[in-house]
């Protein structure tokens, strides 16, 4: 009889085991051949877009400021408060740590060779010169080759520097400094090859209060949008790249109808036009300088993303229900409807990117 118990102990121990094994495997399964958009505050959740579920986690416990993917969709470049990452999209998990250092901003280029990141200065160092009424230590752009992650080219930037993007022709990066109003164009190397006043300045040289958020860049390259708010309206400042205006009309402001803080920027798709959310609200700018009509959302949706091939969209909301104290996930419809939706009990989402 003893020794039937102990091997019937050891089988339940050997199938316990083989359980807990199982669970710790990568949730590949399903991502690989999913619809997939990631969403991400602390750490990253996995949502199937067709079944609107979550198909997998990766743990992290440092917030993520930006997320993109490679050309291909299978690396996933994550810049966090600590570090720059990069996540296997069909295994769901990291694979390689490339920095150490808080980076605020990733970009890939469209051939997918380069990720461009924006790492600020050194933490004590900011708070040591804030504390003296110092100049804040200077950020830094890193180009980064996407085969080995090494290093190809850095330099420094304004410390208040907060996106970057590639420009199609992969020779150059559009960098956004918001307490100037100004993005820069800089070769890989960091040469300066132009500037863009997207607001005026003041004679003390500042942007005359209005706050700049993120940049996009259309489908096909021709223009460089960035929205902004200051206390009387919101706005945003379209820059012709294709040299389709007078240059003294390169920057054109398109006013957006109310003064709420622009959150969530994204070009549709097919370059019809420029998704913006604002407090409770959302908008498709199409550029044309009509009357905008916003469309109101029942939940405040900080951030959105294109499905690519479709005409839905992905909006994350870091309260979804103040009851459950959890974020959410909506998938919009042509119209503006409802598609589907996932409450998140243990996330409050601020960022979303879709896989390719």
């Amino acid at each position: 009889m003893l020794q039937r118990t102990n091997s019937y102990i050891c089988t339940l121990a050997a199938l316990v085991a083989a359980a807990v094994w199982l669970l710790a495997l990568p949730q590949h399964t399903e991502a690989a051949g999913a619809r997939t958009a990631w969403v991400s505050s602390n750490h990253i959740q996995v949502i199937d877009l067709d079944t609107a579920r979550v198909i997998g986690r990766l743990p992290l416990s440092e917030f993520i400021h930006d997320m993109d993917f490679s050309v291909d969709g299978n690396r996933v470049y994550v810049g966090s408060s600590k570090g720059l990452r990069v996540a296997d999209a069909n295994e769901l998990r990291f694979v390689q740590q490339v920095s150490t250092s808080m980076t605020k901003a990733v970009a890939v280029s469209k051939d997918g060779s380069r990720v461009a990141a924006i790492h600020p200065g050194d933490r004590e160092a900011t708070q040591a010169a804030r504390k003296a009424g110092l100049p804040l230590p200077p950020a830094k752009i890193t180009i980064y080759s996407t085969l080995d992650m090494k290093e190809q080219s850095s330099w420094h930037v304004h410390a208040m520097t907060f996106d970057v993007l590639f420009a199609p022709s992969n020779d150059r990066v559009y960098v956004l400094v918001p307490p100037e109003g100004m993005v820069y164009v800089h070769d890989l190397s960091g040469a300066v090859l132009d500037t863009i006043q997207l607001v005026p300045r003041s004679p003390e040289g500042s942007h005359q209060g209005a706050m700049l958020t993120w940049m996009a860049l259309s489908p096909d390259g021709r223009s460089l949008v960035v929205p902004g708010t200051t206390a009387d309206r919101s706005f945003v400042a379209e820059v012709d790249l294709g040299n389709r205006r007078p240059l003294d009309e390169r920057v054109v402001h398109q006013d957006l109808g109310h003064n709420r803080r622009i959150q969530g920027l994204a070009w549709d798709d097919d370059g019809s036009g420029v998704y913006v959310t604002a407090v409770n609200s959302m908008v498709k700018f199409n550029g044309l300088g009509l009357p905008i009509a916003w469309e109101s959302m029942p939940l405040n949706y900080v951030d959105i993303e294109p499905i690519p091939g479709t005409n839905e969209n992905v909006l994350v909301a870091p309260i979804f229900s103040k009851s459950n104290k959890s974020g959410g996930v909506a998938i919009l419809g042509e119209n503006g409807e409802f598609l589907r939706t996932v409450e998140l009990p243990d996330m409050s989402p601020y960022f979303v990117a879709v896989r390719p």
